[in-house]
């Protein structure tokens, strides 16, 4: 029912799965976005989150996956055991939320997550470097200025960039410096590097529990817990 509610709504707008029980409430308090496709979740997902959360000092998580996503096509997992993983993760956790977007770019999510929350919500991004960097490329905006989606969206959030793997703090500094990144260099900061982000990844998850490998180090407990229901129901 909450897809098909989605998939119709032309304006982009958040279909809750989960509310946070302690969660912002009012003007000025701060969220925290983590979006994602959870193919699966990882535990290096739940790990940018918490940091985030302790550092930028965020009443609230919100897990989001958008059901049309402009970079991935094709998922191991359905909709449907995403959406399940994702928001058996948030259930666990006292100020997280989860919920769905139909639409997929970063300008349009924001729009859809101003407009579920009190006005003058505080709305962080919490993002990779891959992500950032994906961000500014051309050609997610076929259909309007690159600039001016970018203004909209950094009008409305900030982003906390986390390094990746073989990029380091200062790969993601150099970034902010270029032309294209500099007029919104403010509205972006970068947080520690956290040990976990350097090697586990969705792909490895997918990969060893293809093989039959462990993974209960890789995910959390509520996402090894589904995989292994899922396992006996195939």
């Amino acid at each position: 029912m909450v897809l098909t509610e989605l998939e119709r709504a032309e304006r982009p707008r958040l279909a809750f799965l989960h509310r946070a029980l302690c969660g912002v409430r009012e003007a000025g308090q701060r969220l925290g976005v983590f979006s994602g496709s959870f193919n699966p979740p990882t535990i290096a997902h739940v790990r940018m989150c918490e940091i985030a959360q302790t550092r930028l000092e965020l009443q609230e998580v919100l897990l989001l996956l958008a059901i049309v996503n402009v970079d991935k096509r094709q998922f191991d997992f359905a909709l449907e055991e995403r959406v399940a993983m994702m928001k058996a993760i948030a259930q666990k956790r006292l100020s997280w939320s989860a919920a769905l977007c139909r639409h997929g770019r970063f300008v349009e999510k924001v729009q859809a997550v101003s407009e579920a929350y009190p006005k003058g919500t505080e709305v962080w991004f919490i993002v990779g470097y891959d992500t950032l960097v994906r961000l500014f490329e051309p050609r997610f905006y076929p259909d309007l200025p690159r600039m001016e989606a970018l203004a909209r969206f950094f009008g409305l959030a900030r982003l906390a960039v986390f390094p990746r793997a073989d990029h380091s703090e200062a790969t993601v500094h150099n970034f902010l410096q270029r032309k294209e990144a500099a007029p919104f260099a403010d509205r972006i900061t970068v947080l520690p590097t956290e040990p976990s982000l350097q090697w586990v990844s969705s792909t490895l998850v997918r990969q060893k529990w293809r093989e039959g490998e462990p993974i209960s180090e890789l995910v959390p407990p509520e996402v090894a817990a589904f995989l292994q229901e899922f396992n006996r129901g195939g």
